[in-house]
């Protein structure tokens, strides 16, 4: 367990700041990410890149799915982006098309009315959505800050929580995001399994992500708390009704840790693969109360 200062309206000011007077090297092409032991191109290769980010005001949204297939020359990729508000998602890009393979095919790329900056590593510096049509004046923009905990992947490929900005207009919300990249080469038969991941911040800086897991890959839990980050891999993750599958319990085996998660709107619905969630979570006798999101994410 690592300590971390986490005050995000600290860490706000910080990431405007530096998007202010972007490095030149924020935008460079590197040859390749330098950790995560991604497959080298030319290999023919699928790659999924998604990125879920909540606030800690509970006001705003986001889930990016970037999925980039490299087959022979062609890169095929189609990008799907939505925010909300505290409200309905409303999409900010929808893309579809094919392209010649980049050197990095796993990277991320701009794509009709989105901007992309990455660090010397590859690593997703901000996204921009200029003329999305929401907020007050019509801009989005995700900023990505410090990362407070990085991991590997079930597929060999990074995943990080870290602080984050998501600019909608004039507004500027600091929250909680979560990284994460896979990949498969398509020599190696592909898996229709998806599992579900819940994100969660508060105003206080706390975080929690959990992810639902497979058979092959039981359910895990990463936590910011009061300051503490750790990783749990004895998770108990269970629906509330079987039957619709819209709320969960969950607990950590030997912890005081245990928690329900269930769709903001009761209303609502839970069959879309990104829903608007809260959370109850205790520490012993201690009761937060969280917001966030649902997501599920597919396997390459």
């Amino acid at each position: 367990m690592t300590p971390r200062a986490l005050s995000l309206a600290a860490c706000a000011a910080v990431i405007l700041g530096a998007c202010a007077t972007p490095s030149p090297d924020g935008d460079a092409e590197s040859s390749g990410e330098t950790d995560g032991g991604l497959l080298p191109t030319p290999v023919d290769a699928r790659y999924l890149t998604h990125l879920l980010f909540v606030a800690a005001d509970g006001n705003a949204s986001f889930v990016g799915s970037f999925d980039q297939t490299a087959r022979g020359e062609r890169l095929l990729r189609h990008y799907d982006v939505r925010v909300a508000g505290g409200g309905p998602w409303e999409s900010l890009v929808q893309a579809s098309d094919s392209l010649p393979v980049p050197q990095a095919a796993w990277r991320l790329l701009p794509a009709p009315g989105m901007t992309v900056r990455v660090g010397d590593a590859g690593q997703v510096v901000s996204l921009g959505f200029p003329g999305a049509g929401a907020g007050e004046q019509g801009t989005v923009r995700l900023v990505a800050g410090e990362e407070v905990s990085v991991w590997t992947g079930p597929t060999g490929q990074r995943e990080s929580l870290g602080i984050a900005v998501l600019q909608t207009g004039e507004r500027s919300e600091p929250g909680i995001l979560f990284f994460r990249r896979a990949a498969r080469a398509l020599s190696i038969p592909g898996t229709a399994v998806g599992g579900e991941t819940f994100l969660f911040a508060d105003s206080l800086g706390n975080g929690l992500l959990i992810h639902s897991g497979t058979a092959r890959q039981p359910a895990v839990a990463h936590t910011w708390l009061h300051g503490i980050e750790t990783a749990w891999g004895d998770v108990t993750l269970e629906p509330l009704d079987p039957v619709s599958g819209s709320s969960w319990r969950f607990d950590v085996s030997g912890t005081e840790l245990r928690g329900t998660l269930r769709p903001a709107d009761e209303d609502g619905s839970v069959a879309s693969d990104a829903v608007l969630m809260e959370a109850i979570l205790y520490i012993g006798d201690e009761e937060l109360h969280l917001t966030g999101l649902s997501a599920t994410l597919p396997s390459p």
